[in-house]
């Protein structure tokens, strides 16, 4: 199912924020492979999303977008140590994605490191004010504290 081997992983984040480029989330909306994947997701049938995602990463091995997506399907499956990989592959290509640095920290909650999903919420909050990124993190964080 996870054809990308975690090989694949360690090269795109030795390749560097050189190769990073802002996320063209409308080319990717156009493709029917990716709405497909997006439809899995949101249907949480995740394993085909990702062999989906997977592919569409083999051309677009850049895209921050698509890291994202495979680490929110991943850390939906509680495959915590690959979905950190795609996470950190996705920042690495776009410090300033929202919506990554939104799942990577419900990513940190989820694996009990609140100072850092909080520092996550202050990076939001830097970059975007209240956006809606940062109102779910911070939910998600207020809710945990409320506990």
């Amino acid at each position: 199912m996870h054809k990308f081997s975690m090989g694949a992983i360690a090269l795109l984040l030795i390749g560097g924020a050189a190769l990073a480029v802002g996320p063209d989330v409308s080319a990717l909306d156009d493709d029917p492979d990716y709405r497909a994947a997006r439809r899995w997701i949101e249907e949480r049938n995740f394993p085909p999303a990702i062999d989906k995602l997977e592919r569409l990463l083999a051309r677009q091995p850049n895209s921050p977008v698509l890291l994202n997506w495979l680490a929110y399907a991943h850390r939906k499956l509680k495959n915590y140590p690959l979905s950190k990989q795609y996470y950190d592959a996705a920042l690495l290509r776009d410090p300033t994605f929202l919506p990554a640095l939104e799942y990577q920290g419900e990513w940190f909650i989820e694996t009990g490191d609140m100072a850092s999903a909080k520092a996550n919420r202050e990076r939001l909050a830097a970059l975007c004010g209240r956006c809606h990124e940062w109102q779910d993190l911070n939910a998600a964080i207020e809710k945990v504290e409320a506990k």
